[in-house]
């Protein structure tokens, strides 16, 4: 039940969040002025810090609440399908890690262009 609550939290705010973030139209505030690898090592290592320093607050929080969220939920439904379909639930279980990891790429390589672009020194 627990999980169910914060899966809907989580869903109401990425919906609430999203349009605004994504009509920011390239308009980035850079907290920090440096190497754009900086962000992308940040992003790599927890997915939405990297945002967060390019000053994307609202993408930040997004790329953070899937990292979270999307392992999670996988895992979920491995233990769900554990007694009716194992060797699944197997395959599920080995995903999970995958997915947080292909998640953390795609957050760096993200908060590594945007820096590349708005917030060299």
């Amino acid at each position: 039940m627990r999980t169910a609550v914060i899966l809907l939290v989580s869903v109401a705010l990425l919906w609430a969040g999203g349009p605004a973030v994504w009509a920011q139209g390239g308009a980035v505030k850079c907290r920090l002025k440096a190497d754009p690898l900086l962000p992308g090592a940040a992003s790599f290592l927890i997915p939405g810090l990297g945002q967060f320093l390019n000053g994307e607050d609202g993408k930040g929080f997004t790329h953070l609440i899937i990292a979270l969220v999307l392992p999670s939920a996988v895992g979920l439904g491995a233990l769900l399908l554990a007694p009716v379909v194992p060797m699944l639930s197997y395959i599920l279980l080995l995903a999970a890690p995958a997915l947080y990891l292909g998640w953390a790429v795609a957050s760096a390589m993200d908060a590594y262009q945007v820096a590349d672009k708005y917030c060299r020194p």
